[in-house]
Order: structure tokens, then C-alpha cells, then sequence
């Protein structure tokens, strides 16, 4: 039970830091701040802060250093493939709405269970398949899609979601050749590296606030992060149980669009939102059994 609880708090941490770094992201954009200044600089902010903590904790060694060489490269991969989901993100949230972009993100649980038939070898049955379906058909419902909506923006979201999913069946596979920690920080530190290829040839000197909402959002990030890998570190066979927690992020997404951007949600919405999370939850319960 205490696996399962602690599951559960680490999702919903996940969701509400994701939902909160999406909204920075999104208002960063919109000020036309770049993507490499702002992930240069709330990077940077972010892993000395996670350095630090790992030195006060005498843990630096043991979650950064692996026990075998092979054990790094999945790890950096991860790290290499997230700069281009977070690029993807910090344009794609310029151009959509967040509850659009949330919504878009909880097609996540659905390739989970694609990625679980192909990759973990486990078996899908009908009732899988079929909410799998209703769920993308309840995604259209929520995009209300037309030729003069459709954009490339919502295809690479779809792309993000896809990526969240191999990360969740990867981590949970692999967990053994790192800590969570670790996990964390191959995943995050390539990002700030890559970033600070572009910064060197445009640096800024950041005003106050802006340095505190880059350094928030990177703080942020982290955390949401280390939560997502946290999660599927411990879970093991309880991904089943966590997994429709995933969900809450509908909640925070669409509160601080609603807040924020004065994004609204219409009663169709709704109808496509419960098809998600109900079939979602069906599928994933499902599978565990």
C-alpha cells in the first residue's frame, strides 16, 4: 500500500509541476524570450541546485557515477530525445491553447498501453483496444478537427505524448541500471548543455524577473521530472493502479488556462474530456487485469 500511495502522490506531483512549467512556457513564448535562453538559464539553476542536494545528501557518487558502462547509454538517450520534446513544447505552446496542449498530452496512457503490447510483450484484449479507440475519438471530440484548425502543432504534441509513454515503459523496464536520480539527471543535463551551445552565440543578460521565471521553471521542471521517474522507478507491477492519476493534469491544465490565458472549455470538451479519462481508466485497469 505504501508503494501505491507513494505512486500515486508522485503522478499527481508530476501532473501539477508539468501543468505549471507548461504555463511559464507558454507566457515565456509569448514574450518572445528563445528556447535557449530560457532553458540555458533555468537549467543551469536547476542542476546546481540538484548537484548541491545530492552533495548534502553524500549521494552524488552513487546516482551519478553507474555501476556498469552500459548502463549510460539509455539514460543519455533519454536526455538527448527530451531536448527535442521540450523545443517541440516551448513552440507547439505559442501556437495552441494549454487545455488544448493537456489534452492532447492525456493520449500519454493509450500509447502506454501500445508501447506495453510491443515492448513488454504484454497481451491486449479486445476491451484494451476499444477504449483505446474511444479515447482518440474522444481527443477529436475535443479538437472539433477542420482543415482551417489543423496544424502541425497539434501532430507534434501527439509526438510528446508518444515520447512520454516510452519514457514510462523504459523507466519502468530498465529501472535497475539507475537511480532516480540518475535517471533525472541524464534527462535533464543534456538539455541544459545543448542549450547553452545556442546561448554562447546570443546570450542575454536576463532582467530580475525574467531570471526568476526562467529559474522557477527550471526548478519546476526538475521536480516534475523527478516525480515522472520517481513514479515509474517504484511502481512496478502497480503502474496499472497509478497510471489513471495521470488524468489530474486535465485539472491544472485547464485551471490555469482558464486563469492565465482566459482559455475556456466548452460543454463539447467536456463530453470529449470524460471520453478520455473514462476510457483511459477502463483501458489501464484493464490491462492489470
Amino acid at each position: 500500500m505504501r508503494i501505491i500511495f507513494l505512486g500515486i502522490f508522485f503522478i499527481c506531483l508530476n501532473t501539477f509541476t508539468g501543468s505549471t512549467f507548461d504555463t511559464i512556457t507558454k507566457y515565456s513564448g509569448i514574450n518572445n524570450h528563445m528556447w535557449y535562453h530560457y532553458y540555458a538559464i533555468g537549467g543551469t539553476v536547476a542542476t546546481l541546485t540538484f548537484l548541491v542536494f545530492l552533495f548534502v545528501q553524500g549521494n552524488i557518487k552513487k546516482n551519478i557515477i553507474l555501476k556498469k558502462k552500459e548502463y549510460y547509454f539509455l539514460p543519455i538517450f533519454r536526455g538527448i530525445f527530451f531536448i527535442a520534446v521540450l523545443i517541440i513544447a516551448f513552440y507547439s505552446l505559442k501556437h495552441i491553447p494549454i487545455n488544448i496542449f493537456t489534452m492532447l498530452l492525456m493520449t500519454t496512457p493509450f500509447f502506454l498501453l501500445i508501447f506495453a503490447k510491443f515492448i513488454l510483450n504484454e497481451k491486449l484484449n479486445i476491451i484494451s483496444w476499444l477504449a483505446i479507440i474511444i479515447g482518440f475519438c474522444g481527443v477529436l471530440i475535443v479538437l472539433r478537427p477542420a482543415m482551417s484548425n489543423i496544424s502541425i502543432y497539434i501532430l507534434l504534441v501527439l509526438f510528446i505524448a508518444i515520447s512520454n509513454a516510452l519514457n514510462f515503459t523504459l523507466v519502468s523496464k530498465y529501472s535497475h541500471i539507475a537511480s532516480t536520480y540518475g535517471f533525472t539527471f541524464y534527462q535533464y543535463f543534456p538539455l541544459t548543455f545543448f542549450s547553452y551551445i545556442f546561448f554562447l552565440y546570443d546570450p542575454i543578460i536576463p532582467t530580475l524577473k525574467e531570471f526568476i521565471l526562467f529559474a522557477s521553471s527550471g526548478l519546476i521542471l526538475m521536480i516534475s521530472m523527478w516525480a515522472f521517474n520517481a513514479a515509474y522507478h517504484i511502481a512496478g507491477k502497480y503502474i496499472s493502479i497509478i497510471s489513471p492519476f495521470f488524468f489530474s493534469q486535465i485539472i491544472w491544465g485547464s485551471l490555469y488556462g482558464i486563469i492565465f490565458f482566459s482559455e475556456k472549455i466548452s460543454s463539447i470538451s467536456i463530453i470529449g474530456i470524460l471520453m478520455i479519462v473514462v476510457s483511459g481508466t477502463v483501458a489501464i485497469y484493464n490491462r492489470n487485469k
